[in-house]
């Protein structure tokens, strides 16, 4: 499985913004149905228009990440919400995102599945303008996506408040690497402190010197 990780931190921007603008979207889109009498499909914003730099990710025109969407099988997008982050993971040809959160509830899921909805409106807008539903002879309106909340009893939880980023990269990581979960053999948080060294370590040693302007 081909898994692009570099949407950088600019998709989680995007998303917010989209949220935004879909709120307002689906205010207008609701008084205009209460004002006819007719069936509305059901409302997807394929006309919202992405961000440039986000584009070209998508349909691989940056010089760092020259691959396309359409010759993967799944992206992985780290979103930021208040205060935490979670990993999303995109399954384009099943037309399904899965939650990874390290916080999930009692009942073992995520309580976050509203938070990152937003990427659900998105996901369509965006892989239309990048030309993704061309490419494969899709429909976008018969291809929507949903959203699947990882239970706790297949991927570790965190204990403290403030390690959920180190998750998400072991998350990502074991993604990438093809490992099936349930992860909790893997490691959990009393691993958490030697993951932040090995973390600390491969940035000293693979990290790229950066020059000051």
């Amino acid at each position: 499985m081909q898994t692009n990780l570099n949407i950088k931190w600019a998709i989680e921007m995007d998303t917010l913004e989209a949220m935004r603008k879909i709120e307002k979207f689906e205010q207008a889109e609701k008084e205009r149905r209460q004002q006819t009498e007719t069936d509305y499909p059901e409302f997807i914003p394929l006309n919202y228009q992405p961000s440039p730099d986000i584009l070209r990710h998508v349909t691989g025109h940056d010089f760092l990440y020259p691959q396309p969407w359409w010759e993967m099988d799944s992206v992985l997008i780290p979103c930021h919400l208040p205060g935490h982050w979670v990993l999303c993971h995109v399954l384009f040809k099943e037309g399904k995102m899965l939650l990874f959160d390290s916080l999930n509830e009692r009942d073992g899921t995520s309580h976050r599945l509203k938070d990152v909805c937003a990427l659900l409106y998105l996901l369509p807008s965006l892989l239309k303008h990048a030309g993704y539903y061309e490419e494969m002879k899709m429909d976008p309106h018969a291809s929507p996506f949903t959203v699947q909340s990882m239970r706790s009893e297949l991927i570790p939880q965190q204990d403290d408040g403030y390690s959920c980023g180190v998750f998400l990269m072991k998350y990502a990581e074991l993604i990438l690497a093809g490992v099936k979960t349930p992860w909790n053999s893997v490691f959990g948080q009393k691993d958490i402190k030697g993951i932040r060294k090995a973390i600390a370590i491969d940035i000293y040693t693979n990290g790229q010197p950066c020059n000051s302007p």
